[in-house]
């Protein structure tokens, strides 16, 4: 019996070509179902920080408009936030990279704008700020 015993074990050691394909199949479907979660989840956070970023700086023109009787103009943004002391570094670039769309007109309204995860204006990804307001909240709802 023993010498059966070991010869039978010794005998059925390793994995069939099957059972091999079988996991690296379902470690395949694992790894692509993780990649995208990471990647919604990566953006669901960079939109959601983007549009606090840009609540401060919103928060920052209204100081700005208080002080001055006027928004900056579109080539004085974001340094007139720095040089009037109101923000120590006003961010230029949203949470993407992309640099944020600012424009006033006569110094009596501003928006503020980022063009979101596809980085090109219109979509339903942009998030944008008139006068204080978000008029447009990005792609995932708040």
């Amino acid at each position: 019996m023993d010498v059966y015993f070991f010869r039978k074990f010794k005998e059925e050691k390793g994995f069939t070509l099957v059972e091999l394909l079988v996991i690296i199949i379902v470690l395949a479907v694992l790894m692509g179902l993780s990649v995208r979660t990471f990647t919604f989840i990566t953006d669901r956070a960079r939109e959601t920080a983007t549009e606090a970023e840009m609540g401060n700086i919103t928060k920052a023109l209204q100081i700005y408009v208080a002080v001055t009787d006027t928004y900056p103009a579109e080539g004085d943004f974001p340094d007139a936030l720095q040089v009037a002391g109101i923000m120590e570094r006003p961010p230029k670039m949203d949470k993407w990279e992309n640099l944020y769309q600012y424009s006033s007109i006569a110094g009596i309204f501003y928006t503020l704008e980022s063009y979101g995860m596809d980085e090109t204006d219109g979509g339903d990804d942009d998030i944008v700020f008139t006068n204080g307001i978000m008029v447009e909240d990005g792609a995932f709802p708040n």
